[in-house]
């Protein structure tokens, strides 16, 4: 009795999802094309990304630690100079970020010059190798600053034969 009334349940429950399928109505409209928004490429600029970054941090990037010789006037003291003074800790701080933000901008320039384009085109590499050649084959910002185009150009083809050299023995991304 319980094979028959297994296929009975089976058969029931095909009958009710056939059913279903086919009440769906088909759906023939036509949707119209979707529009999608306007977007504006804008060529990078580092020395207006530069300006807008010194401007941002105006106040951290000229901070200057009150010498001693300041808080002293001719008759009295300057009590706000005298607390700025002895604010070692803070000081210290605020010094060791304006050397972040100087880092930060040089790495900025570094960036804006030595592109994977401008690698791409002088060492055809692309893909991981092109990124593990710029990460550990990259300019400093001094030669970076002074050097021309062919001089440039001359650097990334004599460290592309380097790498090719040592190429396998370089760990990939740590």
């Amino acid at each position: 009795m319980k094979p028959v009334l297994s296929i009975w349940i089976l058969l029931s429950c095909l009958a009710v999802t056939r059913s279903f399928a086919q009440t769906k109505p088909a759906d023939t409209t036509v949707k119209p094309p979707v529009q999608l928004k306007t977007v504006n490429i804008v060529q990078y600029n580092f020395f207006k990304d530069s300006a807008a970054f010194r401007e941002e941090y105006s106040k951290e990037m000229t901070f200057r630690r009150p010498k001693w010789y300041e808080v002293y006037k001719i008759t009295a003291v300057d009590i706000h100079k005298l607390y700025q003074v002895t604010q070692f800790k803070k000081n210290k701080k605020k010094i060791a970020f304006r050397h972040m933000l100087l880092n930060k901008e040089q790495e900025m320039y570094i960036n804006s010059i030595y592109t994977p384009s401008l690698v791409n085109k002088v060492t055809r590499l692309d893909g991981d190798s092109l990124q593990l050649f710029m990460r550990y084959y990259q300019p400093d910002y001094s030669f970076i600053k002074s050097a021309s185009d062919y001089d440039l150009y001359a650097e990334i083809k004599k460290q592309y034969g380097i790498f090719t050299r040592v190429r396998d023995s370089i760990p990939p991304r740590p």
